[in-house]
């Protein structure tokens, strides 16, 4: 009965995080969207499917995979194996962080010149790659609050790091005068890395803490490596083609646009006006 109810709480607890960050996010991007205007928001909703596919790459598996096995041992009163297991989910996810971070480096000109068609420099796009690595052992962490039951943890992480986010784009917007696009996306996606490096720093914090009572320096059996990485791989696979095709399709849309006959700059525009409904999330939420 104690499970029961344990597990219903935990539920009420991420619906509601998860309802309430969206909803402040929307009303959040329709201030944002009317301040910096639709070319910006087009260019920036660009940018950001770049950095959700980049988001996949660093983190699709790894995260489920750490819940799994965690909960698993745990149950089996395995703590040692399940704490060592959470070791090498974060490093695998700082190993898949840093390649995708890796990879958006090296595609930046791609990006800029062939995709964005200059609409904005690499600059932006070097930004993006900032935040990847820290993302993806935050995805460890929040898998492991899930599994041990205390994911009222993830849900102050995110409150947290979705107020850290807000605070950051208005400030760096206000601090920001100039209204060219490249300011502008520089400004909201140096807002979404501070708020990444918040929600690190906090969730390691809470990690570190709630380790303490099952700490231990055994090694990890190798079996365990290879059971992590048959449970993320083909998640990751099946997730970083969905999120492909998505991106794809996002950018398709002003170079079809541009075939009409108009401007770059002008297509870009247009989907920005079409994108602000979707614009909440790429953002705040």
């Amino acid at each position: 009965m104690r499970k029961t109810k344990l597990f219903f709480i935990n539920g009420i607890i991420l619906t509601s995080t998860s309802l309430a960050m969206r909803g402040i996010g929307l009303i959040f991007n329709i201030y944002v969207a009317n301040k910096v205007g639709s070319e910006a928001i087009g260019v920036f909703s660009l940018l950001m499917s770049v950095y959700s596919f980049a988001i996949t790459v660093a983190t699709s598996g790894i995260g489920i995979a750490c819940t799994c096995i965690v909960s698993e041992e745990f149950a089996k009163g395995n703590y040692i194996n399940g704490l060592k297991a959470v070791k090498t989910s974060i490093l695998f996810a700082l190993l898949l962080g840093i390649t995708s971070s890796l990879f958006i480096i090296l595609f930046a000109p791609v990006i800029s010149s062939a995709w964005l068609k200059h609409a904005v420099s690499e600059i932006p796009i070097y930004l993006i790659s900032l935040g990847l690595p820290l993302i993806s052992v935050s995805s460890v962490i929040g898998g492991y609050f899930s599994s041990v039951e205390k994911p009222y943890k993830s849900a102050i992480s995110q409150i947290l790091e979705t107020s850290v986010k807000i605070i950051a784009t208005v400030f760096l917007l206000y601090l920001n005068p100039s209204k060219d696009v490249e300011s502008i996306c520089i400004s909201l996606i140096l807002a979404d890395v501070i708020s990444e490096i918040f929600s690190f720093s906090l969730n390691i914090i809470f990690y570190l803490f709630d380790r303490k009572k099952y700490i231990s320096k055994r090694s990890l059996p190798i079996q365990m490596k290879k059971k992590i990485f048959s449970i993320a791989f083909p998640i990751s696979i099946t997730s970083c083609i969905r999120s492909g095709l998505s991106s794809l399709k996002q950018f398709l849309i002003p170079i079809r646009l541009e075939l009409s006959g108009i401007s770059y700059s002008l297509a870009v525009s247009n989907y920005g006006l079409i994108s602000r409904n979707g614009y909440a999330s790429y953002h705040v939420c």
